[in-house]
């Protein structure tokens, strides 16, 4: 049986001591080292996390300014190519309009020298039938000297009228 007595209990206790310190020295102290070395090193892979994240945010800000100013430049070309557009555009109607009133003027000086020469023509062959008719009249007094009266008489009477 067990008799309980104060030296059981003594060595009770001492036994428990022992063990206690042993089990301290064997399990808790190791396991305790590993517990800190693993916090230690979850804390490191945190702080490495934390600071990619930071990495991350610097390289999107960067990111950002960098699209930013793309954006920036790109409208900047597109002002650009818009104004030369513009530019271009009015180079080429201004030059139209210039070619287009020379034609025109070229061609209202063609269209007078025409009518110029439409009624000399036309004084001309108007003079001969005066002249066959006159020549008709007169009959035969006709000859060079009275065909040069006539036909200066009839032009001094068409220029007046």
């Amino acid at each position: 049986m067990l008799n309980v007595t104060l030296e059981n209990i003594i060595l009770t206790v001492v036994n428990l001591l022992v063990l206690l310190i042993a089990l301290k020295l064997v399990l808790f102290k190791p396991v305790q080292k590993i517990i800190e070395a693993r916090q230690e090193e979850a804390d490191q892979k945190f702080h490495e996390a934390a600071e990619k994240q930071e990495e991350a945010e610097e390289m999107k800000h960067q990111y950002e300014a960098s699209l930013a100013e793309v954006h920036k430049e790109k409208r900047n070309i597109l002002d650009a190519a818009r104004e030369d557009a513009d530019e271009q555009y009015q180079k080429i109607v201004n030059e139209a309009r210039s070619e287009a009133k020379h034609i025109k003027k070229k061609a209202t000086v063609e269209a007078e020298a025409q009518k110029e020469q439409i009624l000399k023509g036309a004084e001309k062959e108007i003079a001969d039938i005066i002249v066959n008719a006159a020549s008709k009249v007169v009959g035969e007094q006709s000859g060079v000297k009275s065909d040069a009266v006539l036909f200066d008489e009839f032009l001094n009477k068409a220029g007046e009228e």
